[in-house]
């Protein structure tokens, strides 16, 4: 994808993403639509995965995002987490990182999004939405919910779960959980910080 297209491809989701997510909000009390656009960074070196890009947008009912990732393993399954740091100003560090959840003054949330298996070229696209206070999908030892849409820090995480098992049963696990269908481990191979 060259990066002309991958503009004009950001600016078309980036409309669509704004006009559903405040379609029928009310308009009386309702905050604007805050939208940020960051690339996903490879884990562990914090490198720009090259080609990648993510966008957020926040309204006062939750938060909308669109994932492009890039170079992955063709054929290996893929989840989109959100990592919610609904209290950026108490982490050790900025951005916050995983070593942040245990302290409750953050009120960290590790939220499951949505799976996808990467095709060919290695590309994995991602859409979801996260509603205020909706706690489904939470993985254990962390907060409820996405509590505070414009001053939570947001990380979007790609994990791999390894090559897409032929087995339903296990797909759907590679597919909706943390730590779904690995052998031996997941691991968490690109996210992108979004900061308030």
């Amino acid at each position: 994808m060259n990066y002309i297209h991958y503009g004009k491809w950001f600016a078309i989701v980036t409309l669509l993403t704004g006009a559903l997510l405040v379609q029928g909000a009310p308009t009386a009390q309702a905050d604007p639509p805050k939208t940020s656009i960051a690339p996903l960074l490879l884990i562990p070196s914090g490198a720009v995965a090259p080609g990648t890009g993510s966008i957020l947008v926040r309204t006062n009912e939750g938060v909308g995002a669109t994932v492009h990732a890039f170079g992955l393993v063709p054929g290996n399954a893929y989840t989109l987490w959100w990592a919610i740091f609904n209290n950026p100003k108490k982490c050790a560090t900025d951005p916050c990182t995983p070593a942040d959840f245990p302290n409750p003054d953050v009120q960290g949330a590790l939220l499951s999004g949505t799976g996808q298996i990467a095709g060919e070229d290695g590309n994995a696209d991602f859409g979801v939405f996260r509603a205020v206070g909706d706690p489904s999908g939470k993985e254990e030892g962390t907060a409820e919910a996405l509590e505070k849409p414009f001053k939570a820090q947001i990380h979007l995480a790609v994990r791999s779960h390894g090559p897409a098992s032929a087995d339903p049963a296990i797909l759907q696990q590679q597919l909706t959980m943390f730590n779904g269908g690995c052998a031996p481990t997941c691991m968490t191979v690109q996210f992108a910080p979004h900061e308030p």
